[in-house]
C-alpha cells in the first residue's frame, strides 16, 4: 500500500478512540484497502437491473406452475410450450443477478475494511437465511408434501410434518432451502471475494487484465467462448443442482460472474464498450433465442453431443447480459429517485416472501378450476401484492426487519445486537456472551416443550412426564429431543459464563469452578438423555441435570462478598427454597399421595419451569452487572474495596 503509510497510523488511533479495534495493532483484515476512493458514487443502473431481474424471477416462478418441469406445485393447467418459453430468461437471468451482486459488493468495499464488509454481509444475509429456512421454506415444503405425498393437512398435520422433517432422519437428507439457495451462494461468494480482496493488489490486477483483454469485440467473443466451454465440459457431468458442495458447473458460471462484476465495477472502458456494443449484443440475442427454442423443441436438437445447442445457449446468455448492462449504463446510470429507493429496499423481502406466497396461492386457488388466463393473472397479482404487503408490514416492525434483510431503523442495534456480538469493545465480552446463552437457554427449552406438546395429539399434561414428548409414543419426538439436546449444550456454556462472571466480580476462583462444573454436568445430562429417549433406562442420565438445584446456593456462596446485588441474592434464596419444597412434595420422597399419578405431570411442569427459568433471570442480572463494571471500572481484576463498595 505505497503512499499510505501516513494514513494508517491516524486511522488506527481514530479507530481506537471509536472502539473499532480490539487489538493493539491493525491487521490486514482491518486495513482500509481503498482509502482514496469516494464512496458517494452510486450506479443506479445496477439497482434498476437488479430490481428488474428479481421481478422477472417472480414471473419465471409463476410460469413454472404451468410448466412441464418438476416444481414444488403445479396448476391443473400445464402447457408443453412452457418448455421453450422459459428460455426467454432462463439462460441469463441468474448469471446477471450474480454479476450485479458482485458489483454491489465491490461498492461496499470502498472506505470499508474486509472485516467490516464481512460483518455487513453476515448481518444482511445470515438472519434471513436462517429465518427463511425455519419459517418460510417449511410452509412451501409442507404444501408440496400434501400435494405430492398425501401428507395430512391442518395444524396437527403441519406440526407433525415439522417433526418428521426436522427429525434425525429428515436432517440427514439436509435442510431444504428451496429458493433461498441463492442467498447461500451469495454469502459464500462474498466470502471468496473478500478473501481475494485481502490479497494486496490482486483485484486490481484482475481488473487490469480484464480491461486489457476485453477490448472491442473481444468483450463479446471471449466470454461467449468461456460460457460455451463450461456448457460443453461441465454441464453434462454436473448439471444444475443448487447444492453448494456438488454444483461445479454453476460455480464455474455464477462465481465467475460474481467475481467479474466485483472486478469491473469501476472500469469505465469496459462499461463504455458494453454501451457501444449493446445493439450488436441485442441483435445476437434476437437471433439466438428462436434457434435455441427450436433446438429444445426439435428431437434433433441434441445432435452432435449437444455442442451446437451449447454454442447457441452461450451466445444468447452473454449477448443478453451485455445488452442489458449496456442499455442500463447508457440510460439509467443517473436515474435515481424515491421510486428506485423504495423498490431497492423492497427487493430482498420480496424475494424472501414471493415463493411461499405463490405456492400457498396455487394450493388455495387450484380447487376453483379457474380458466388458465384468469388463474395466471390471479397468481401474478396475489404474488406481487402479497409480497408487497409482507414488505409493508415487516419494514414497520423494528425487531423483525433484519430477519427480512432490512437494516435496523435509524441504524439502531437489533435486539440481538449482532454487531456487538461480532465486534466486542468492552472487557468481559466473552463472559457476557456466555451469560447471553444462559438467558436464551430457558426460552428455547420452554418453546421446544410447547411445540412438542402441540405435535403430540392427546398428550395429558396431568399424568404424563415431559420425557414422553421425545419417547416412542410421540408423533414428532425430534422436536423435543433435538431442542433439549441444544438446550443442554447451552446450559453447559452458560455455566462456564456463570463461573467466569463470579470470578470476575469477586475473585472467588474455587466457587467459580464449582459452579461451572455443576452446570456442565447438568447440561451433559440433558443432552445425553435425548440420545436414549424414554423409556430407555439410559434416559435416566438426565438425573445429572438435577444437580442444578444446588446452583443457586453455590452462586450465593460465590457472590457473598458483593454487597451490591441484594435482590439477586434474595431471588436465589427464594428459588432454592421453592425447589426444595417441590422436591419434598414429590411422590418419590415424603408426603406420599400429595403428588400422585393423577397430578404428577403438573408437579413436574412447575418444577421444570422453576428449574430452568431462574437460570435466565440470574444470567441476565449478572450480565448487566458485568456491563456496569466493564463500563465504570477500568481495573483488570476486582479489589477488596471494589467488592465491598456499592457501584
Amino acid at each position: 500500500m505505497s503512499g499510505s503509510t501516513g494514513v494508517f497510523p491516524y486511522r488506527q488511533r481514530q479507530a481506537r478512540r471509536n472502539g473499532d479495534l480490539c487489538d493493539d495493532r491493525v491487521g490486514i483484515i482491518d486495513a482500509a484497502v481503498n482509502p482514496s476512493v469516494s464512496s458517494s458514487v452510486r450506479r443506479y443502473d445496477l439497482d434498476w437491473i437488479r430490481i428488474g431481474a428479481f421481478g422477472l424471477l417472480i414471473l419465471y416462478h409463476v410460469g413454472l406452475v404451468y410448466g412441464v418441469y418438476d416444481w414444488h406445485i403445479h396448476s391443473a393447467h400445464t402447457f408443453e410450450w412452457m418448455r421453450e418459453a422459459i428460455l426467454i430468461t432462463n439462460p441469463w437471468r441468474l448469471t446477471l443477478l450474480f454479476l450485479v451482486s458482485g458489483a454491489a459488493l465491490r461498492f461496499m468495499t470502498f472506505r470499508r475494511t474486509p472485516r467490516q464488509v464481512a460483518r455487513t454481509r453476515f448481518a444482511r444475509l445470515v438472519p434471513p437465511l436462517i429465518f427463511g429456512a425455519l419459517v418460510l421454506v417449511p410452509i412451501q415444503s409442507w404444501i408440496e408434501s400434501m400435494d405430492k405425498g398425501g401428507w395430512p393437512g391442518g395444524v396437527s398435520g403441519y406440526v407433525a410434518w415439522l417433526g418428521h422433517e426436522f427429525s434425525w432422519s429428515g436432517l440427514a437428507d439436509g435442510v431444504p432451502v428451496n429458493h433461498l439457495w441463492f442467498i447461500v451462494y451469495i454469502a459464500v461468494y462474498s466470502l471468496v471475494a473478500v478473501l481475494l480482496w485481502r490479497v494486496p493488489g490482486l483485484i486490481d490486477r484482475l481488473g487490469d487484465g480484464l480491461e486489457k483483454t476485453l477490448r472491442g469485440p473481444w468483450l463479446l467473443i471471449l466470454p461467449i467462448l468461456y460460457l460455451i466451454a463450461i456448457r460443453i465440459g461441465l454441464f453434462p457431468w454436473f448439471g444444475l443442482t443448487n447444492t453448494l458442495h456438488n454444483d461445479w458447473y454453476n460455480h464455474a458460471l455464477s462465481l465467475v460472474a460474481f467475481l467479474f462484476g466485483f472486478s469491473i465495477v469501476r472500469r469505465e472502458s469496459l462499461w463504455r464498450t458494453m454501451e457501444r456494443y449493446r445493439w450488436i449484443a441485442l441483435a445476437l440475442a434476437a437471433v439466438a433465442l428462436p434457434i435455441m427454442m427450436i433446438q429444445v423443441w426439435h428431437p434433433g436438437g441434441r445432435a452432435f453431443w449437444g455442442v451446437p445447442k451449447a454454442v447457441v445457449y452461450g451466445i444468447d446468455q452473454w449477448a443478453v447480459i451485455v445488452a442489458i448492462l449496456g442499455f442500463g449504463s447508457k440510460h439509467l446510470r443517473d436515474r435515481g429517485g424515491p421510486v428506485l429507493n423504495y423498490l431497492t429496499q423492497a427487493t430482498f423481502p420480496f424475494y424472501l416472501a414471493h415463493q411461499t406466497v405463490l405456492v400457498a396461492a396455487v394450493w388455495i386457488i387450484r380447487p376453483a378450476n379457474l380458466p388458465a388466463p384468469i388463474e395466471l393473472l390471479s397468481l401474478i397479482v396475489i404474488t406481487f401484492v402479497g409480497s408487497l404487503a409482507v414488505y409493508e408490514v415487516v419494514r414497520r416492525i423494528p425487531v423483525i426487519r433484519p430477519l427480512w434483510g432490512l437494516k435496523p431503523l435509524d441504524d439502531r442495534p437489533w435486539p440481538l445486537d449482532l454487531q456487538a456480538l461480532l465486534k466486542p469493545r468492552l472487557r468481559y465480552h466473552r463472559r457476557r456472551r456466555l451469560l447471553g446463552v444462559g438467558v436464551a437457554a430457558p426460552l428455547l427449552a420452554l418453546t421446544v416443550v410447547a411445540a412438542a406438546i402441540l405435535a403430540y395429539p392427546g398428550f395429558n399434561n396431568a399424568t404424563q412426564y415431559l420425557s414422553e414428548l421425545g419417547g416412542a409414543t410421540a408423533r414428532a419426538p425430534m422436536i423435543f429431543n433435538g431442542g433439549v439436546f441444544v438446550a443442554g449444550v447451552m446450559a453447559a456454556l452458560a455455566g462456564v459464563g456463570f463461573g467466569l462472571a463470579v470470578y470476575a466480580l469477586t475473585g472467588a476462583r474455587v466457587a467459580g469452578v464449582v459452579i461451572a462444573v455443576v452446570f456442565v454436568l447438568a447440561g451433559a445430562g440433558m443432552s445425553a438423555s435425548t440420545l436414549w429417549p424414554w423409556p430407555d433406562p439410559r434416559h435416566m442420565v438426565i438425573n445429572l441435570a438435577l444437580g442444578i438445584q444446588l446452583a443457586p446456593v453455590l452462586l450465593l456462596w460465590g457472590l457473598a462478598r458483593r454487597r451490591d446485588l441484594p435482590r439477586l441474592k434474595i431471588f436465589l434464596a427464594v428459588t432454592f427454597v421453592v425447589m426444595a419444597i417441590l422436591t419434598v412434595l414429590t411422590k418419590h420422597l415424603v408426603f406420599p399421595g400429595t403428588v400422585n399419578d393423577a397430578n404428577v405431570g403438573w408437579w413436574e411442569r412447575i418444577y421444570a419451569i422453576v428449574l430452568v427459568c431462574w437460570v435466565g433471570v440470574a444470567a441476565w442480572v449478572l450480565d448487566r452487572k458485568l456491563l456496569s463494571v466493564a463500563t465504570e471500572s477500568p481495573a483488570p481484576r476486582p479489589s477488596s474495596a471494589a467488592i465491598e463498595a456499592p457501584l
